[in-house]
């Protein structure tokens, strides 16, 4: 990295945007974050890094790392994060509600008229247009998020192993990245800086259901049910499905396995994080209430995490151990993220024109540099469109 290079990126990481720039921002953000969290992170990187220049590649990948390693939605995460860090605790908690609020306003919306009138079978049709846009948008940022991440051959290399552990061994998600962190860091510090110190983050305390009195209440059990997918999500927003699945549906039969895929379906078309369809969940078990209480329990411990973890890495983030281990995380992140994308493909790919919309998202972020959000907002709308010719035809 040239000295001009080291200049620039010193320069964007202690940029300070205003209250009202930073409000602004992470409002639009609330109502334009579809597609799930890598759609998210490339829509971020796109907008802090490339066109607002809040931070620098480096300290964006970083940032990323760490959220990666924490249990519950990584991009929500990654909000709060540059909300903390840009106007430090109160803007950490302003970026990550006005990340949630907008699309758990909508969510609640359509959860009432899924209740009231059924399943909502025109989303089947608005879906038919964004899921193969929202995969390209992917692609495109798994081919941005690498070229950022991957700055040897050696990082390459952990990418490609993280792809392989987890794809055909099955090595779990939260596994791979420890042991892609803690071998860059061995290859990069040596052995022996194992055994004077090792990266550590604090930990929230688990002991919090010896505060809580025991209840049958139906808002408690849904509290307790969400406070535990969001402090135990580890690997993503994908692994909280687990959790609701055994809780609301086979142990309390709040809804069926039907419907829980339909409040999955609608959160994708949800802005804000794939987690909202707990929110549905919680609609359909204790109405407007229940949401409320479930939106704010599964979320409450990634503000614990990232405000806590926050103010100590920034502490620490100059400690070239801790930039090693994070460095591969980094890249194992980027070859998990290849993983769930291939999962995503038979149900987002199901004829020709939806392979050519795919295509078109991809082309239009990777090779014309268009804004991430404008394509994710033109799907939505030709989604909309199609559905309404559907309906009308």
């Amino acid at each position: 990295m040239t000295a001009s290079d080291q200049q620039n990126n010193l320069e964007a990481d202690h940029q300070m945007p205003s209250w009202r720039e930073v409000f602004l921002y992470f409002l639009f953000l609330g109502f334009v974050n579809v597609g799930g969290p890598v759609a998210q992170i490339t829509m971020m990187f796109n907008h802090m890094v490339e066109k607002r220049r809040w931070l620098s590649k480096d300290r964006f990948i970083k940032i990323m790392a760490f959220c990666h390693v924490l249990p519950g939605p990584e991009a929500l995460q990654l909000a709060i994060y540059v909300g903390y860090l840009k106007r430090k605790l109160w803007g950490g908690v302003l970026a990550g509600v006005t990340f949630i609020v907008p699309g758990a306003i909508v969510m609640i919306v359509l959860s009432w008229l899924y209740v009231r009138y059924g399943k909502l079978h025109q989303v089947t049709d608005a879906l038919y247009v964004l899921k193969p846009a929202v995969l390209g948008i992917i692609a495109a940022g798994i081919i941005k998020l690498g070229r950022a991440s991957i700055r040897n051959v050696f990082l390459a290399v952990l990418l490609v192993g993280a792809f392989v552990g987890m794809r055909f061994a099955g090595i779990n998600f939260l596994l791979i990245l420890l042991i892609a962190g803690i071998v860059n860091l061995i290859r990069e510090r040596g052995s022996a800086v194992l055994k004077r110190s090792a990266p550590t983050l604090p930990v929230m305390f688990l002991g919090t259901s010896a505060l809580i009195p025991f209840s049958d209440s139906r808002l408690f059990q849904i509290g307790w049910l969400f406070f535990k997918t969001g402090l135990l999500s580890f690997g993503g927003a994908y692994a909280s499905l687990v959790f609701v699945q055994r809780g609301a549906v086979a142990q309390y039969h709040w809804l069926s396995d039907g419907q829980l895929l339909d409040g999955v379906a609608l959160s994708v078309a949800t802005p804000g994080p794939f987690m909202l369809f707990t929110t549905f969940v919680g609609y359909v078990a204790g109405g407007i209430p229940g949401a409320v209480v479930a939106t704010f329990f599964v979320f409450l411990s990634s503000f614990a995490f990232v405000l806590g973890g926050a103010h100590y890495i920034e502490k620490v983030r100059e400690n070239r151990g801790l930039q090693a281990f994070l460095a591969g995380v980094s890249a194992a992140v980027v070859g998990v993220i290849a993983v769930v994308s291939l999962d995503l493909i038979p149900e987002a790919l199901v004829d020709w024109p939806s392979v050519g919309i795919s295509l078109a998202a991809f082309f239009l972020i990777a090779f014309l540099k268009r804004d991430v959000a404008l394509v994710a907002l033109g799907a939505m709308v030709g989604g909309i469109v199609y559905a309404s010719a559907r309906a009308f035809a």
